[in-house]
């Protein structure tokens, strides 16, 4: 592994093991070490990473989309042994085809595991269908798809594109799914409501969307809009791509944070709840401090991961589209439990497809996933996906606070 010491007041350059130089800094001390990129899924991008608590790890998301088909050629790879291997889960015509790109797994406290399509199909009124698959085995095995509803009020039903120009009607459902101590269910959701009348920057044909939490009380079957967290005008794109957390340590514990994308060339914003989601903070713009004299500058990326750590510490990785013309992928820290950011942390410098997946696999080790080639022409990149030419890779990252950090 390389290591990166972020200590008080320093900056260190240290190359990576993917060859790559790589800043550390941070207002308070962290050691990160990164092991070597190991691929997961070649000719595939779009990671979701998800880890089982019996020690499964499960990366799902999707290849490449074929023109005309409503949903993507998708793949769905396990590992038991550790992430040394990777097994491909092959569906037959009784699964219906899933589970679909990077949706959202839970597990329950029985152990049973829940894949959800990230899609969910307008079918009537302010209703929307989608589908999720039941594991009882640790991912070895996946039950039939069956149906959820989402009723979502307000929500627009028709008129909708996707971000290639393809006529759609569904929200989405990604990302982050969590239970309450009530035994309710929390799911991050975005898509386009009636006032969301706002065009995204790039594509003046699309109108921008809004991001929304979802709720459940009877496991996941069916599913109710509880509230807005931002809507459009925002940004280029509006919000979008939210991943969710909710804090069990500090002054704050049960505080949910949420993330989300806001554009190709913006930061990523965050919004907080104290009351189980039913109320947001304003979103604003996340920053990270590089100075020991407070300077910092904009945590720029799209689809934002987010994961507590078992010592409090909060871990978001992210990528850069080629719009913003720094290619790669990277994590960032927050050691006061989402109040402020600190150690940007490069993984990688090619062009890459900049969704990313992270979760702590063991305590202190993250795994985290993110996507890579070697094309280097930016004029490229539709081909380069087209063509299925990026790789899905994962790497472990040994993280611990030095003995300047506070207190989780």
């Amino acid at each position: 592994m390389t290591r990166i010491a972020l200590a008080v007041g320093l900056l260190l350059l240290t190359p990576f093991a993917a060859g790559a130089p790589s800043t550390g800094v941070g207002q308070f001390g962290l050691e990160i070490d990164l092991g070597p990129e190991q691929p997961v899924a070649r000719g595939a991008g779009w990671p979701y990473v998800f880890q089982a608590a019996n020690g499964t790890t499960a990366v799902l998301g999707h290849v490449r989309w074929l023109p005309g088909q409503r949903d993507p050629i998708v793949f769905l790879n396990r590992s038991f042994d550790g992430r040394r291997s990777w097994e491909p889960w092959t569906p037959s015509a009784i699964h219906g085809g899933g589970p679909v790109t990077e949706g959202v797994v839970v597990e329950l406290p029985d152990s049973r595991i829940y894949v959800y399509d990230v899609y969910a199909y307008h079918t009537a009124g302010e209703t929307f269908t989608g589908r999720r698959w039941l594991s009882r085995d640790g991912l070895r095995s996946l039950e039939p798809a069956e149906e959820i509803t989402v009723r979502v009020p307000g929500i627009a039903t028709s008129g909708q594109i996707d971000d290639r120009g393809e006529a759609v009607n569904r929200l989405y459902i990604r990302r982050s799914m969590l239970r309450l101590p009530s035994g309710d269910l929390l799911a991050c959701a975005y898509g386009r409501f009636r006032w969301d009348t706002a065009k995204v920057e790039y594509l003046p044909t699309m109108n921008q969307s809004s991001s929304y939490l979802l709720r459940s009380a009877d496991e996941g079957r069916s599913w109710q809009l509880l509230s807005i967290i931002a809507t459009s005008p925002l940004g280029q794109e509006g919000a979008g791509e939210p991943v969710l957390v909710r804090v069990s340590h500090g002054p704050n514990a049960g505080r949910l944070i949420c993330q989300m994308r806001v554009g190709r060339e913006h930061a990523v914003w965050q919004a907080e709840s104290d009351d189980d989601g039913r109320t947001w903070t304003a979103a604003r713009p996340l920053r990270w401090t590089y100075s020991r004299f407070g300077r910092s500058r904009e945590i720029v990326g799209v689809d934002p991961d987010l994961t507590e750590m078992a010592d409090g510490t909060l871990v978001m990785s992210y990528g850069h589209k080629i719009d913003y013309q720094d290619d790669g992928n990277f994590l960032a820290f927050s050691l006061d439990h989402g109040a402020t950011w600190t150690a940007e942390t490069r993984l990688s410098s090619t062009m890459t497809v900049a969704y990313t997946g992270v979760r702590e696999v063991a305590p202190g080790e993250l795994f985290v996933v993110y996507t890579t080639t070697d094309e280097r022409r930016p004029r490229e990149y539709r081909r380069t996906v087209d063509e299925g030419r990026f790789t899905t890779v994962g790497r472990s990252v040994r993280i611990r606070r030095s003995a300047a950090s506070p207190k989780p």
